[in-house]
């Protein structure tokens, strides 16, 4: 047995595979489920859009603030 667990590295990887591609397919059916146009305040400025542009920038800037997070706590480990 590994340090990784019973499965070894390429169990790891094709679980977060897996979990990555179920959690994408979600965003994207909860994206098209969800096509009508909201308004968005920002501060002063106020933002008429389709709901799912919205969405979706909400759902990039999560996986961009994760990947950072990601880069740097393996920084600190490297």
């Amino acid at each position: 047995m590994t340090a990784e667990g019973p499965e070894g590295k390429g169990g790891t990887a094709l679980r977060r595979l897996i979990v990555a591609g179920v959690i994408i397919a979600l965003a994207v059916w909860f994206v098209l489920a969800n096509t009508e146009t909201v308004g968005v305040k920002l501060w002063l400025v106020k933002v008429e859009t389709p709901m799912w542009i919205m969405i979706t920038v909400v759902f990039l800037a999560g996986w961009a603030v994760g990947a950072l997070l990601r880069r740097r706590s393996a920084k600190r480990r490297g």
